[in-house]
Formats: structure tokens, sequence, C-alpha cells
């Protein structure tokens, strides 16, 4: 198993935002892989995997929404 633990740092206007955009994909878990948050002063992402295959599914789906969210945050408040 690897398991992976992430934490995301920031203004909480975005750690909020962040933790909007990744939610509803925490609900399609499969056998093979999960991951959950905890959203405080920092998001806090847990990744869990069976096999190193649907860990990097995992962490493509999480890095693929967090850079959107990036994305359009620094277009809205230019940081």
């Amino acid at each position: 198993m690897i398991k992976s633990d992430i934490d995301v740092s920031g203004d909480k206007a975005l750690l909020n935002a962040c933790a909007d955009a990744l939610a509803p994909e925490q609900q399609f878990t499969s056998a093979r892989a999960k991951y959950s948050l905890r959203n405080g002063k920092t998001l806090k992402i847990k990744i869990e995997a069976q096999d190193v295959t649907a860990f990097r599914a995992v962490m493509n789906s999480i890095t693929s929404l967090l850079s959107i969210v990036n994305q359009n945050w620094r277009k809205v408040n230019g940081k």
C-alpha cells in the first residue's frame, strides 16, 4: 500500500476553493485508491492506494483540479 499526506497552505479563501473543487471527486473511491480532505489552517489531503498506477491516477486527478483552481484564482485575484 502507498500512502501520502499533502498539506496545501495559503489564503483561506483559496483553500476553501480547492477543497470545494476536490470534494465531489473524493466520493469516487475504488478498491484500489481513495483520498480524503480536511480543511483547517491548511488543506490536508490524505491519499491511500494499493499500487503505483492507482496512486498516480489519484495524484493526477488531484493536481489537475488544484491547477485549474490556482489558474482561475490568479486571474480573478491577480496573485
